[in-house]
């Protein structure tokens, strides 16, 4: 089901690890997708559980699982991931990213 919302171009840029020797940072690994984004303030809980507000929802279905570290691009702004949840859709397996 949320395959047909799935209308906005997405890039996932994917934490690929810490810094060099040299302390530039790794690069990270750019997949474009499409999604569903939600542009929509509200309060949520950060990974360290902190109340914070969030800028919108993105709805992905990827087969790679995002994590904290990795930050996502919509029309060339970047967006740190504050919150991750696994969808709940009987026709597919999505995540659900708050946005910062």
């Amino acid at each position: 089901m949320i395959r047909a919302y799935s209308i906005d171009d997405i890039t996932a840029l994917f934490y690929e690890g810490e810094a060099d020797d040299w302390g530039e940072p790794a690069a990270t690994l750019d997949i474009e997708m499409t999604g569903y984004v939600e542009w929509k303030t509200h309060w949520i809980r950060d990974i360290a559980g902190e109340k914070v507000v969030s800028r919108g929802m993105v709805y992905v279905i990827y087969s790679r699982t995002f994590n904290h570290k990795d930050r996502v691009k919509i029309d060339g702004v970047e967006y740190a991931i504050l919150d991750i949840h696994p969808g709940k859709d009987f026709s597919d397996n999505h995540q659900e990213l708050h946005l910062q």
